[in-house]
C-alpha cells in the first residue's frame, strides 16, 4: 500500500489468449507443412508439434500475465485497498519479507538473511551505489572527487558523547551527520574513543554480542571461557552500524599525529553560539610530498546545533531553481542524473527533505552489522504468531520519560478536548493518551452497523512500546470474539477486529526495569544492554516494514520510521515526486521536519 498509488494487474483473460495462440500456431504449422510435406502422416505430426508449441506459449503467457507485470495508476489519498480483495503477490509485497529473493550474506559459518539487515527491504537498496557514485564524480572538476582526492576533505564525526541517548536519537543523528557530510562534499569518518576513555562496558553503548568477548578453551569439550574483551571488535556506534563505503570513501582517520584527546579538544572550538560558521582544521597526512587534509570535526550534539543554525537554510536554498549545488549534492548520495535534476528543481521544503531522504535510503545509508542482523532475526522469529509473509499493521506507543517533557502538552490537549482536564488542579484521567485513541486511526471506512456479521477481516497489529505492561492491560479490557480477537467498536465502525502482537511476553515485561538502552540499574550489564539493543532494532524493522504504521513525531522513533518508509516515485508523470508508505499520525505535529531531526 503506497499513498497515491496502487498496483493493478493486467487483466487479459488467460483462457482466451491460450486458445488464440494455439489456433494461430496450428494454422502456421499447417501452412508450413503443406508447402514442405505431401505425406498426410507427416503433416499430422507437424500439426501436433505446432499444437504442443501453442500449449507451451499458452503456459508462458499465463505466467507473464499473472507474474510481475503490473500497471501503476494514481489514486486519491483517501483510497483504501481492502485486505480480503488483495492478490497473493500484493499481500507478499505488504508483508515483512521481501517479495523479491535476495542472496544471503556469509558471516563466518552463518548465513545472514538480508531481510533483517536494514529498515528497508533488500530490493529497495541499490548495492552498486559506491561504484556508480565514483564513476559519476570522476571528471566532475572541483565538485567531484577521484581516488587521489577522495580523502582530502574529511567530516570527522565523534558520536561518543551522544551515546547516552536512545536508539532513535543516535540513528537520527547519524543520518543528520551524513546529510552534512555529503552536502559539504566530504568523506564521513567515524572516530570512537580508545578503551581507556570509554565508560561503556565492552566499549560500546549497544552491549556485547558473543563476538565482543575474547575466549579461551580451558579443557577439551568444555565451553570456552571469557577471558577479556576482543580488542579488534568494533566499538561504539560502529558495533551497531556498518559504515557505508560510499559515505566514508574508505578513508582512514585523518591526521595520524593527532590522538583522540587532541580531536576531543579541537572539536570544542566549534560552539555555534560563538562560532556561527564551523571552523575547519588543516593538517598534514602521512603521505610524502607535503600533502594536507582539511577536516571538519563535530560531536553528535554539534551536528544538531550547526544543522539548525547554519546548514539547514543552505540545503533549502533555491534562489534560482533548478539549483546546480542541490543536483550535485543528490549525485553524491547516489541519485541518477534525471533524479538530480528533479531534486534541483524542488522548492517546497517538505518535498526537498523527503526527496533527499528517498535517495539516501535507496543508497543503503543504514545497515546493521552481521551479528545484529543474526540476533534480530532470531528475536523476530520467536514472536509468537507474527506473520512475516502477509500484511500486518504496526503501532508505536511512546510513553516513559516523554510524558514528563515533550509529550505533556499534547496529553493535556487530548484531555482538554475530551472535557476531562481540570484547569485549576491539572488533574486528568491519566497522564498519557490511551491506546484506544491510536486504534481510532483505523476508522477509515464507513460500515453499516446492521451489516456487521462478525466475519469481517481480522487486522493483525504489532505493538512496539516502552510501556508494554500498561498497554497490554488496556488491550485486555477490550471484548473478545470466539477466536480470541479483540473487538474495538467506535462511532464510525462496529466491525473492527484486532489481533495484537507484542515483542515481549508478560514475564519478560515484568522482569525488565526499563526499555531505554541507557536507563535502569541494569544499564551497565553488557549482555542485558545487548538484549535490549536487539529488541529495539527488531521493533524498528517491524515498524518500518508494516503495511500501515501509526505513530507520532514527538518520538525519534516515529520520525525515523517515517524516513525509511519513503520511496522515490519512479512512475514518472503521476502524483508526487516521493511516495510515503501509509502512515497515520496519532497525535501532535503532522510532519516531522528534516530527516535525522
Amino acid at each position: 500500500r503506497w499513498q497515491n498509488e496502487v498496483k493493478i494487474r493486467l487483466c487479459l483473460h488467460p483462457l482466451v489468449l491460450c486458445l488464440l495462440l494455439s489456433h494461430h500456431t496450428c494454422i502456421f504449422a499447417q501452412l508450413i507443412t503443406s508447402m514442405a510435406a505431401a505425406n498426410p502422416s507427416s503433416r499430422r505430426r507437424s500439426m501436433l508439434r505446432g499444437a504442443l508449441v501453442g500449449i507451451a506459449l499458452c503456459a508462458a503467457s499465463y505466467t507473464i500475465i499473472w507474474g510481475d507485470y503490473v500497471l501503476r495508476i494514481p489514486l486519491s489519498e483517501n483510497f483504501q485497498l481492502r485486505r480480503h480483495r488483495m492478490m497473493p503477490r500484493d499481500r507478499r509485497q505488504l508483508g515483512y519479507l521481501d517479495s523479491e529473493p535476495s542472496s544471503p550474506l556469509k558471516y563466518g559459518r552463518t548465513l545472514i538473511d538480508q531481510n533483517f539487515q536494514s529498515l528497508v527491504r533488500p530490493s529497495g537498496i541499490d548495492s552498486s551505489i559506491f561504484r556508480k557514485m565514483t564513476q559519476a564524480t570522476h571528471g566532475a572538476g572541483d565538485k567531484g572527487y577521484d581516488e587521489s582526492t577522495a580523502c582530502d576533505n574529511i567530516f570527522l564525526l565523534m558520536p561518543y558523547s551522544f551515546g547516552h541517548n536512545g536508539h532513535g536519537s543516535q540513528l537520527n543523528n547519524f543520518i543528520l551527520a551524513a546529510l552534512v557530510a555529503t552536502f559539504t562534499n566530504r568523506a564521513m569518518v567515524v572516530l570512537e574513543p580508545p578503551p581507556a576513555l570509554n565508560v561503556f562496558h565492552s566499549n560500546s553503548q549497544f552491549g556485547c554480542p558473543p563476538e565482543a568477548w575474547e575466549t579461551q578453551v580451558i579443557r577439551t569439550g568444555a565451553e570456552p571461557k571469557k577471558v577479556g574483551w576482543n580488542k579488534d571488535f568494533p566499538s561504539g556506534l560502529s558495533r551497531l552500524l556498518k559504515h557505508p563505503a560510499w559515505l566514508s570513501r574508505q578513508c582512514a582517520v585523518p591526521c595520524p599525529e593527532y590522538t583522540y584527546e587532541d580531536w576531543d579538544e579541537l572539536h570544542l572550538m566549534n560552539n555555534y553560539t560563538e562560532v556561527p560558521v564551523p571552523k575547519e582544521i588543516t593538517c598534514p597526512t602521512s603521505e610524502e610530498g607535503g600533502k594536507t587534509q582539511n577536516v571538519l570535526v563535530l560531536s553528535g550534539q554539534q551536528v544538531r546545533d550547526y544543522f539548525i543554525s547554519y546548514y539547514k537554510d543552505k540545503m533549502l536554498d533555491r534562489v534560482q531553481p533548478p539549483s546546480l549545488p542541490a543536483a550535485e549534492w543528490a549525485l553524491r548520495l547516489g541519485a541518477a542524473p534525471h533524479e538530480a535534476r528533479v531534486f534541483g528543481g524542488l522548492t517546497e521544503r517538505h518535498e526537498i527533505w523527503d526527496y533527499i531522504s528517498g535517495i539516501m535510503i535507496r543508497s543503503g545509508i543504514m545497515r546493521w552489522q552481521p551479528w545484529i542482523a543474526r540476533d534480530a532475526e532470531a528475536y523476530i522469529h520467536q514472536i509468537e504468531g507474527l506473520p512475516l509473509d502477509e500484511p500486518y499493521d504496526a503501532i508505536h506507543v511512546r510513553r516513559g520519560d516523554k510524558l514528563e517533557s515533550d509529550a505533556r502538552r499534547f496529553v493535556i490537549r487530548h484531555w482538554q478536548l475530551q472535557g476531562l482536564y481540570d484547569e485549576e488542579t491539572g488533574e486528568m484521567p491519566m497522564n498519557y493518551i490511551p491506546f484506544s485513541f491510536y486504534l481510532k486511526q483505523f476508522d477509515d471506512e464507513e460500515y453499516d452497523e446492521a451489516a456487521c456479521t462478525g466475519d469481517e477481516p481480522v487486522r493483525l497489529v504489532y505493538v512496539a512500546t516502552d510501556d508494554p505492561t500498561t498497554v497490554q492491560s488496556e488491550v485486555n479490557e477490550f471484548p473478545r470474539d470466539a477466536e480470541g480477537n479483540s473487538i474495538v467498536n467506535s462511532v464510525q465502525s462496529c466491525c473492527n477486529r484486532f489481533r495484537f502482537f507484542f515483542g515481549t511476553s508478560p514475564s519478560e515485561q515484568n522482569a525488565l526495569v526499563s526499555y531505554h538502552i541507557d536507563e535502569g540499574p541494569s544499564k551497565g550489564d553488557c549482555e542485558e544492554r545487548y538484549r535490549r539493543n536487539i529488541a529495539c532494532i527488531a521493533d524498528l524493522m517491524i515498524l518500518a516494514k508494516a503495511d500501515i504504521f501509526i505513530g507520532e513525531f514527538n518520538s525519534n522513533w516515529g520520525r525515523l520510521v517515517r524516513t525509511f518508509r519513503l520511496r522515490l516515485n519512479t512512475s514518472g508523470k503521476w502524483a508526487r515526486p516521493v511516495l510515503l508508505k501509509e502512515m497515520r499520525v496519532a497525535w501532535g505535529s503532522s510532519h516531522p521536519g528534516p530527516p535525522g531531526w
